[in-house]
């Protein structure tokens, strides 16, 4: 690793689709494209239909020259067998550079989910639990 590929490697190994919108509009990836990007927009394009959407409000985000970054929310994308993944995207202005990075969520999405069933489960065994003493005292 050399100080020239450190930034290309750390993106790589953090799972993110970097790239960039050229003057015409067109994205360019930048570096290595993860293997879940390689998945859901196989061939040359990158076609994301929530992307699209975004980009209108990154354009604007990159015009301004705006610090810090746009982030678009969370968006699932479907591959060719079905399976869902967490995706979101970042506007951010490197210099005169219009960068947009694309961050896979799904681990992150699947945990906050696990985290929210296993409360809702807990919460209804206590009401059961309630109901159950209740019913007793009658």
């Amino acid at each position: 690793m050399s100080e020239k590929t450190i930034g290309a490697e750390l993106i790589a190994a953090l799972d993110i689709a970097l790239l960039e919108r050229e003057a015409g509009g067109r994205l360019t990836l930048l570096g290595a494209a993860p293997e879940w990007f390689r998945r859901l927009s196989p061939g040359d394009s990158i076609s994301f239909p929530f992307l699209d959407n975004f980009l209108i409000d990154a354009e604007t985000f990159w015009t301004a020259g705006a610090a810090g970054r746009l982030k678009s929310g969370l968006w699932t994308e479907a591959d060719s067998l079905g399976h869902e993944t967490y995706l979101e995207a970042s506007a951010v202005c490197v210099g005169p550079r219009k960068i947009l990075m694309i961050e896979n969520l799904t681990l992150v999405h699947d945990e906050k989910q696990n985290v929210l069933q296993k409360a809702r489960n807990a919460k209804l065994r206590e009401r059961e639990r309630r109901r159950a003493d209740k019913g007793r005292r009658l």
